[in-house]
């Protein structure tokens, strides 16, 4: 098959090209970032290079290939003149287009939890909007939307703190297990639904494993050698303290709205309806406390 990606070699984009490439399929990667080329072509891929925000350009990367898989890139949340929902919107609509113009028939988006609903979820409110943007392209375009829980990443930004107080300090507590997602999971699912030759539209989550809080720090002190507390905050005191770091009052209210959503259940609500259809991933909490501890002894 003939298949393109986006998110240049990032830590899902990459695994996934290189998964695909192994299996015997065309592959190209679009990057911005032309240092990356040589990167690309050596996984085996062919380059594509050029901006996202280019519909002439993506509409002739498109053309002709089979599937796509689509992510929209991390914003700056520390520019306060970046509005986050119409920012992933706005890629969304160049992806349509682009679509359109190039008559491909098949894609699948990289979105994520809570991208069901446009309120209760915080900051990802603004993958709802995406995913609607792409839900209006004509029927025959089968789209497969991805909808990842967190990542375990996420789990690194507590890093500083952990070694200042030996604690991971923020707006929420996972009394029931929690559920958190590896890159390399999220890889395996979008190359399978790459390959897959189903058509319509269908929602797949996706989980790695799930763990409470006190599971978690548990796991992450063994793999330190250090006892770690988690000590919750008030969501409007975490919004101050972000928001004194830099970041934007748009990405800080979003961060406590979403762990106001992670207390309350709301986040989950969907993916509770379609546990039964979950695959969950190989990546477990314990592989992921290894890369934690190293990452961990490095900084």
């Amino acid at each position: 098959m003939k298949i393109i990606i986006t998110g240049s070699l990032g830590p899902i984009s990459k695994p996934l090209a290189t998964k695909l490439i192994a299996d015997g399929h065309h592959v190209t990667v679009i990057s911005s970032n032309r240092d990356k080329q040589n990167e690309i072509e050596t996984l085996g891929a062919k380059s594509a290079i050029g901006s996202i925000d280019d519909v002439g350009f993506l509409t002739e990367t498109f053309r002709g290939v089979d599937v796509a898989y689509l992510m929209e890139p991390t914003v700056n949340m520390f520019d306060p003149t970046v509005d986050m929902l119409k920012h992933y919107e706005k890629i969304c609509e160049k992806y349509a287009q682009a679509v359109l113009h190039s008559d491909l028939k098949r894609i699948v988006h990289l979105s994520s939890i809570g991208g069901h609903s446009s309120t209760g979820n915080g900051m990802l409110a603004f993958h709802y909007y995406a995913e609607q943007v792409l839900k209006k392209l004509p029927q025959e375009v089968a789209i497969t939307t991805l909808r990842p829980v967190s990542f375990y990443s996420n789990i690194m930004a507590f890093i500083p703190t952990i070694k200042a107080q030996k604690a991971i300090i923020t707006s929420y507590h996972a009394i029931e297990p929690e559920p958190w997602a590896s890159p390399l999971d999220i890889a395996d699912a979008a190359a399978e639904e790459l390959v897959s030759v189903s058509g319509g539209r269908k929602v797949r989550y996706i989980v790695s494993d799930e763990v409470s809080s006190e599971k978690l720090i548990k796991m992450l002190g063994e793999a330190i050698g250090e006892e770690i507390q988690w000590i919750t905050v008030p969501h409007e005191a975490l919004e101050e303290s972000y928001k004194g770091f830099g970041m934007s009052p748009q990405a800080a209210n979003g961060f406590a709205r979403l762990n106001e959503a992670k207390n309350s259940g709301i986040l989950y609500e969907d993916l509770v309806k379609h546990k039964q259809e979950i695959t969950f991933g190989k990546v477990k909490i314990e592989d992921f406390a290894k890369d934690f501890a190293k990452a961990y002894q490095n900084s």
